[in-house]
């Protein structure tokens, strides 16, 4: 499918991939949420062949008074925006416990979350990625604390590996057609960041951003063409990544929220 490219990032989706998903805004969101304490677990993974990801997860308790959830089941259309290139990696810090340990069990693996009093989260060991195979569902179970966050449970399917067919080479006035393995699973979706640099610049500073169903093809705007054609070629790269999520309220102030993620990066002619 394609899709206009419009110059508000707002319009469509202007946070990071991760815990800090819970600050997302527009049609990827869900704004019926009401409760005021949220869990919000991560699971970032990237490709590990094209049946296996490799992961690490965290999560994060925190306060707000108003929080748009993201909701891959309702990203099924395809929208496009012009978006510099956020190159931040501040980790996301929590607030609350949720009691010493999360405890998670993917396919027949389990692993625990430790807590860190330094970054007030769960996360499992830096370096030390776990794997799944494709078709594996996590889930996440959560002990509880008395004035932290309350004992639940979620799980969610892991994304699976995401393979992109080798990008075409642009060509002035014609949309670029991005293909990928595509599950046209409804509760899933997909981001594509097609990045490049300005003709003086010495890194890849923008990028035209879309959010898009997961049905394996997308074609990216002939008027986005200029300006990557204007890049030096080395600066050109596509990085594309599956997402999907799932939710549980809990009570009428808390919800628990999860969002496996898994992204590739391949070059652009």
């Amino acid at each position: 499918m394609s899709s206009s490219i419009f110059r508000n990032p707002a319009a469509v989706f202007a946070a990071a991939l991760g815990a800090s998903l819970l600050g997302a805004c527009g049609s990827v969101t869900d704004s019926n949420a009401t409760p005021n304490r949220f869990g919000a677990i991560a699971i970032s993974a990237r490709n590990a062949g094209a049946t296996h990801g490799a992961a690490s997860a965290t999560m994060i308790v925190f306060d707000a008074l108003s929080v748009s959830v993201p909701n891959s089941a309702l990203q099924q259309s395809d929208q496009c925006v012009y978006a510099s290139v956020d190159t931040s990696t501040t980790p996301a810090r929590g607030q609350f416990r949720a009691g010493e340990s999360i405890g998670m069990t993917v396919g027949s693996t389990n692993l625990t979350l430790p807590y860190s009093t330094s970054l007030l989260r769960y996360a499992t060991p830096d370096g030390s990625p776990f794997t799944y195979t494709l078709g594996d569902v996590v889930q996440v179970t959560v002990p509880g604390e008395t004035n932290g966050f309350p004992a639940s449970d979620i799980g969610v399917k892991l994304a699976e590996p995401i393979i992109p067919e080798p990008v075409p080479t642009p060509v002035a006035g014609q949309p670029l057609t991005i293909r990928w393995n595509g599950t046209s699973d409804p509760s899933a979706a997909v981001i594509l960041s097609l990045r490049y640099g300005t003709p003086t610049s010495t890194w890849a500073s923008e990028q035209i951003y879309c959010a898009v169903a997961d049905d394996g093809v997308h074609d990216i705007p002939s008027s986005g063409m200029s300006a990557l054609l204007a890049s030096p070629a080395s600066l050109r790269s596509l990085t594309i990544t599956r997402w999907r999520t799932n939710e549980k309220v809990l009570n009428d102030k808390t919800l628990l929220h999860i969002v496996s993620t898994i992204d590739t990066t391949v070059s652009v002619p």
